[in-house]
């Protein structure tokens, strides 16, 4: 009979989070400790035997992983990541797929697609609304949202009002005074999703120099592909054509506006400054200002937070990554 990681901990006088961690060469367990459980490992015979140990404990040896859309650029990004570092820890992962909240026809999480299949979900860029919360509760697995900050849940982001704020700082300090947004659909009443903290990213730094950041400045889409951003960004400048710099709130919406630009004989980085936000592959291409996020790091650090859970740590944890601006041709002085 396999030796369980439970008795390891125990042995160890150690909780299973520090066994697990130990065991996976983690960060966060010094190496005295990690000697000594390896020691215990040891002398007891543990083999990390995942199906005899998955047989043993119940465990599914599977993720669910929640998202809106595996075919835009940030969510594969992200499911690779997550997949990449699952796989590595002889892990499965089990996708379900639902519209952005905004979509006038999303359906309700439906928590039984998960239930009994997973041991533990992560829910990537997408809001809950409070039922919802509590059904995704009620499978009494362990969660974490990626990007979205659901109180309650652990989390691993960006500060996307900083991210926000270095796109407009960028165009201010080339002389833009006129800075237009090209948002996701926002609202005062969801202050966690990310498109609303990003647009008050916008406000308030325009606030904070004196700039005019009136509703007219503020162009939504129902959701953050470049061709919304296209049609956004047409939109903006039909209403205020004295816009000489746009921050777009992801790299797509920032890439439509280029071509929206193009169409209307404006070089983008010359009449009309453009930046985004994410670090989109293919923004380097076009040559677009962007400010980047570590999503590869992101998603790792989302499973080995959610393994962490899994064997014992039910703390709920929040990380931080940092994001970094990248300037390109699509920015410029003002002219």
């Amino acid at each position: 009979m396999n030796v369980r990681i439970q008795e390891v901990a125990a042995a160890a006088k150690v909780s299973q989070a520090t066994v697990s961690r130990a065991l996976r060469h983690l960060p966060g367990v010094g190496e005295r400790m990690r000697a000594h459980v390896l020691k215990v490992a040891d002398e007891l015979g543990y083999t990390p035997s995942h199906s005899a140990a998955s047989l043993a404990s119940g465990s599914t040896r599977s993720f669910g992983l929640v998202l809106p859309d595996v075919s835009r650029w940030f969510f594969a990004t992200a499911v690779e990541a997550v997949e990449q570092t699952l796989r590595a820890e002889n892990y499965d992962a089990l996708i379900y797929s639902l519209p952005d909240y905004r979509s006038e026809s999303r359906p309700q999480f439906n928590p039984s697609v998960l239930r009994s299949k997973v041991d533990a979900v992560a829910v990537l860029s997408l809001f809950f609304d409070r039922e919802e919360a509590e059904l995704l509760k009620g499978l009494e697995v362990p969660a974490a949202f990626l990007s979205v900050v659901e109180p309650g849940f652990s989390h691993v982001g960006i500060n996307d009002e900083a991210a926000m704020a270095a796109a407009c700082e960028h165009l201010i300090g080339l002389g833009h005074t006129v800075i237009g947004h090209l948002s996701g659909m926002t609202n005062d009443k969801q202050p966690n999703a990310p498109t609303q903290r990003r647009r008050n990213g916008w406000v308030q730094t325009l606030r904070s120099h004196g700039l005019e950041h009136t509703m007219d400045l503020d162009s939504p889409a129902q959701i953050m592909t470049a061709r919304n951003g296209y049609m956004a960004a047409n939109a903006l400048l039909d209403r205020r054509p004295d816009v000489t710099g746009i921050a777009a709130s992801s790299d797509e919406m920032a890439m439509g506006a280029m071509q929206a630009l193009v169409e209307r004989g404006r070089t983008p980085g010359r009449e009309i400054s453009v930046v985004g936000i994410d670090g989109n592959d293919i923004g380097e291409a076009f040559g677009l200002t962007t400010v980047t996020q570590p999503i590869h790091e992101q998603g790792e650090c989302i499973v080995h937070m959610l393994l962490d859970a899994v064997h014992g740590d039910a703390a709920v944890r929040t990380r931080i990554f940092p994001t970094t601006l990248v300037v390109r041709r699509s920015t410029g002085p003002r002219v």
